[in-house]
This record gives C-alpha cells, sequence and structure tokens, in this order.
C-alpha cells in the first residue's frame, strides 16, 4: 500500500480505541497529530442516543486546530456497538501545512485502526458540520442527491450549452474553461509539491458547500497499483499521478456509484480545472484517463499500456520534476482487464504558455 504523511498511530492511542470497542460507556475519541504521531487527545461518554451525543461534541473542536473524532454508532440490540463514524475536522483557519498533513494521513489512520470499523465519515471545517442536524444533512446527502443550488443549476446549463455547440476546443474553451470552484491553499501547496516532484500522487475533491477545490490527499505511492487504491469506488476525483520521472497523468475518476448532482458538478469543472492547474500553477499534464471503476481500470499493467500508447518514449525531461522523485516501481503482471474496462484516455492539448 500507500505511503503517506508517514504519521503512525500510538500505541496509547491502539489500546484506548481497542480499550472503546468493549466498553460501550465510549461515545467519541479525539485524535490529534502530536510529535509527528497520532494520539487520543480526549474524549466523550455515552450520556443519551447517538444524536443527543452527537450535539455534545462541540468542546472537542478547537477555531484553528484540526482533528480526527471517532464516533460510536447505536446498537439496536443494546449491546456494544463496534461501528463508529470518521469525523475529519479541518477548519479553514488552520494552517496549510496542519491541512496538508491532516488531509494525509486519514487514510493511514483509519488503516491501522481497522478499516472494518468505519462505516461511514464525514468531513467537515466547523463544529456544527458535526452536530446531529449537520449529520443528518450528511445521510441525507449520502442517501439521494440533493436539490441543487442555483450556482450548479449554473454549472447543468453551461455543461448543456456545451454539449449542444459543436465539440471543436474553441467552442470547448469558451464555454469550459472559466467554470471551476477555486483551489483552497492546501490543494496548491500539494500540487506546488506535485510540480517539483516532493510527491508522485495529488487527488482533490471538489467541496460543494464552501465552492472551493479541495485537497484529498497527497502522498508518495510505492506501486503503480496504488493509484487504484488511493482513490474511492463511491466519489469522484481529479487525480494527478507522476507515472515515472518524466511521465505526468490526469485521472478523472468518476465511478457508477456517484450520485449524478456529484458526476454533473465534477464533469463541468473538469476542464477548467485543468486549465486552471496547467496555467497557473505549471502542472504539467502528458496523458489524460478517464475511468468509471479506478479498481479495475487503473492496475500496473492498464497504466503501462496507456502511456505507451499516449506517450511514446516518455515524457520531454524538460516537464520532469528534480530527481528527488523517484518512480513507482512496476508490479507483477495479473490477467489482462476484459473487453470494455480500459480507461478513456486523451492526449492532452497544451495549455497556452504551459510547459
Amino acid at each position: 500500500m500507500a505511503h503517506q504523511s508517514g504519521i503512525q498511530v500510538s500505541a496509547d492511542l491502539s489500546a484506548k480505541f481497542v480499550d472503546a470497542l468493549a466498553d460501550a460507556s465510549v461515545r467519541a475519541l479525539k485524535v490529534s497529530i502530536v510529535n509527528e504521531s497520532l494520539e487520543a487527545t480526549g474524549s466523550v461518554p455515552v450520556s443519551g442516543t447517538f444524536e443527543e451525543d452527537m450535539d455534545q461534541l462541540s468542546d472537542l473542536f478547537e477555531d484553528s486546530d484540526p482533528c480526527y473524532v471517532l464516533v460510536r454508532l447505536d446498537d439496536a440490540s443494546g449491546g456494544v456497538q463496534k461501528k463508529w463514524v470518521f469525523c475529519s475536522y479541518v477548519p479553514d483557519s488552520a494552517k496549510v501545512r496542519a491541512k496538508m498533513l491532516y488531509a494525509s494521513t486519514k487514510a493511514t489512520a483509519t488503516k491501522l485502526l481497522g478499516d472494518s470499523y468505519f462505516v461511514d465519515d464525514i468531513f467537515g471545517s466547523t463544529a456544527d458540520d458535526f452536530s446531529a442536524a449537520g449529520y443528518r444533512r450528511h445521510r441525507q446527502h449520502v442517501a439521494s442527491d440533493a436539490p441543487l443550488t442555483e450556482r450548479e443549476q449554473e454549472l447543468e446549463r453551461i455543461r448543456d450549452l456545451d454539449d449542444s455547440q459543436p465539440s471543436t476546443m474553441e467552442s470547448r474553451k469558451s464555454h469550459v474553461s472559466g467554470a471551476t470552484y477555486p483551489l483552497d491553499d492546501a490543494a496548491r501547496g500539494a500540487l506546488a509539491d506535485y510540480a517539483r516532484g516532493t510527491v508522485n500522487f495529488v487527488s482533490l475533491r471538489i467541496d460543494a458547500k464552501t465552492e472551493v477545490v479541495a485537497l484529498d490527499r497527497a502522498e508518495s505511492l510505492q506501486s503503480h497499483d496504488d493509484v487504484a487504491c488511493a482513490l474511492p469506488n463511491d466519489a469522484p476525483r481529479f487525480a494527478f499521478y507522476w507515472y515515472d520521472g518524466a511521465t505526468s497523468l490526469f485521472v478523472y475518476s468518476c465511478p457508477t456509484a456517484s450520485s449524478v448532482r456529484e458526476r454533473m458538478v465534477y464533469s463541468s469543472f473538469r476542464h477548467g480545472l485543468l486549465v486552471a492547474v496547467q496555467e497557473e500553477l505549471g502542472v504539467a499534464v502528458h496523458a489524460k484517463l478517464e475511468v468509471d471503476d479506478p479498481e479495475a481500470a487503473l492496475t500496473a499493467e492498464v497504466l503501462a499500456q496507456e502511456v505507451a500508447d499516449r506517450v511514446p518514449g516518455g515524457a520531454s525531461s524538460s516537464d520532469a520534476p528534480s530527481s528527488r522523485l523517484a518512480p513507482a516501481t512496476q508490479t507483477k503482471f495479473k490477467r489482462p482487464l476484459p473487453p470494455g474496462r480500459r480507461p478513456r484516455t486523451t492526449a492532452p492539448t497544451a495549455a497556452p504558455g504551459g510547459s
């Protein structure tokens, strides 16, 4: 699996979580990054129902300090519930480095504590996002497509207009290139690291609530097969991946399990985001891939074939980051994918003034 921030779960946190799994009196555990380690820094006892106790979590959140909070769900049978909600609190006022650190450590935390225990996860920037009302909003969004906001309706009209025009580069650029939310500071920082070669993988998510393109994770993958593992199977993502020291890939992953609303928003923003990243941040892109099943369509052998097809001889060395970037290693050969599972791939059009 992929290395991320390198931060690990402390022995104390591991022990406290194991104890909490067997102790029905613990409702929530607060987890913070302290001295490059994940530590338990607070807790909330069970005093009522899950929703009633969600309204008691506010004391765990500080204005400028991100944290994770693990919250136990109720057990209808009255037993000890071992299903938890993973909450990621990243306030807007937090430092950029802290935002990046928590974004790149989340997967490590859930994996080391036990992925099977966490049946839901919430991301928020205010304490209210983790209240009972906030959790209900989250579940409503997950369960069904929420009504489109005025901004999203506008984007849908832009996409419809674009689809009705001749498919030329000029018409696509005039209608779509400006349709994107701004990148937040953590995303910009991670993409700058990517351009320098400090990390070889960056994924971005759209936060419709705050209307920004936010950092999902930034890390250095150790194997090409890790690309699929780094992308969710139920939500879209934009990702950038240095296949080797000279070949940068842009991946638009839009799983079939994504909501209609998510598919519409990500599709509308894809082109504008790519133009902004190339022109404003100087991120090189040598091939673009679009997939609807990352686990099946982003294996090492498929990526190797796509790079061979689209980037003959590798990309120009002038686009490559410094030699500090170690290319991900190839994995052993696997059975080829059945027909129809190859990702859709297009050769990129160089952005004006880009690399």
